[in-house]
């Protein structure tokens, strides 16, 4: 048997010629999220990142890749050079990406290896899922190898697991949300005629007058207000155009609008792969703010979802927020794992950090950065507050 060895890809170009090995990964993988696909990880950097240094690297075995892990050059504190994973507020992108029929801590050990022969003597990796197997093996064997390392969970995600029965699992939602969702509905069909519309099967050439109406109603929001919306950020509007229309030929877009007769009131930019629903960009008009639109839109989805076979989960995404809460979704965390592969200067960058924690930590009791304690001990973290910098 032949033994697993290690590639790299060292620009965009080479990633998207090695576009089908790597999303064949992906599909094998336990990862979900499409944003980890070769194509919208090139995107990604082409946006944000267009002039920052690219490294892959690749496990394969028996010709077939086991394991990936992309990253970008960034600076720590505007000084300390780093490898970074791909993805922003912006948009999530790059992961971790292991084969799901194959044992992670070999593969995970093996990339960690070759991550001490990269430019870098620090790894930077933000939205580390500590609970999925290939990331617990990540951080056993920052134990196990005795690699300067440091985790802490930066927030926490909602998502809702979808049952047989939309009619149970609205009884398990509190009296006073369920009063709530039938008033606003009721108001509104006082008004006109509302609608739940789905598009699971948006063609290329509607993707971008689809998103312009969104990103309209986004804008006249407190985001529009400040400047943070889609329109007004230079660039995002094509950027997220681009993207839509990527995942519409993988036929993995699917936005979501609640409608009162034409009027759009409020819509979800979101993307479903693998039996999960991902909720990307949300916003509702404004002026209908006492209808509760945003609510009431992942109302009607959340009963469309449950009537959906294929459908195991929605996700928020983002950090848990008092909205999400009233639709009682299970949590999981997301945070940053620092570690030093190699280099008396990494290894003193780690010192440095992880001195910067344990003072947030007294200053802050409810943060908490461990690393798991022990080979095959569950990793046990305590979160940190949502929106909480660092």
């Amino acid at each position: 048997m032949e033994q697993p060895h290690i590639i790299h890809l060292t620009s965009l170009d080479e990633m998207r010629e090695n576009a089908a090995a790597w999303d064949d990964l992906w599909w094998r993988s336990e990862t979900a999220m499409p944003t980890a696909r070769a194509e919208l990880i090139a995107q990604w950097i082409e946006q944000f990142r267009p002039c920052a240094e690219f490294r892959a690297i690749i496990v394969v075995r028996e010709g077939h890749w086991i394991a990936a892990l992309p990253l970008i050059a960034c600076r720590i504190g505007g000084l300390m050079p780093a490898g970074a994973l791909p993805g922003n507020a912006w948009s999530p992108c790059g992961d971790l990406l292991c084969d799901a029929a194959v044992e992670p801590e070999s593969a995970v050990k093996l990339l960690l290896s070759a991550a001490a022969r990269l430019p870098w003597q620090l790894l930077w990796l933000n939205d580390v899922l500590p609970e999925t197997p290939r990331w617990q093996a990540a951080l056993r064997l920052c134990n196990r190898l005795q690699l300067p390392a440091s985790y802490h969970e930066r927030y926490r995600v909602g998502r809702v697991e979808i049952g047989d029965s939309w009619v149970n699992y609205r009884k398990s939602l509190s009296k006073h949300h369920r009063q709530a969702m039938c008033r606003a509905a009721r108001k509104l069909e006082r008004e006109g005629n509302l609608r739940l519309e789905m598009n699971s099967r948006l063609e290329v050439a509607a993707v971008e007058p689809w998103l312009a109406e969104a990103f309209e109603i986004e804008n006249l929001g407190w985001k529009g207000a400040n400047g943070s919306s889609v329109l007004r950020a230079p660039g995002m509007f094509d950027f997220f155009v681009k993207q839509a229309k990527q995942l519409a030929r993988w036929g993995q877009l699917e936005t979501a609008a609640l409608r009162l007769d034409n009027r759009m009131l409020a819509f979800i930019y979101g993307f479903r792969a693998k039996g999960v629903y991902f909720a990307h960009k949300i916003s509702y008009d404004p002026r209908f703010a006492s209808f509760s639109p945003g609510q009431l839109l992942f109302n009607y989805l959340l009963e469309r979802l449950h009537d959906d076979e294929q459908a195991d989960a929605l996700d928020f995404i983002g950090p848990m927020n008092h909205c999400h809460s009233r639709w009682r979704p299970a949590t999981y965390g997301v945070g940053r794992l620092a570690l030093s592969p190699r280099g008396m200067i990494g290894h003193a960058a780690m010192y440095a950090y992880r001195h910067y924690r344990r003072l947030r930590r007294w200053k802050n009791p409810a943060e908490s950065v461990n690393l798991p304690p022990a080979d095959n001990e569950e990793i046990h973290v305590v979160p940190e507050p949502a929106g909480a910098a660092g």
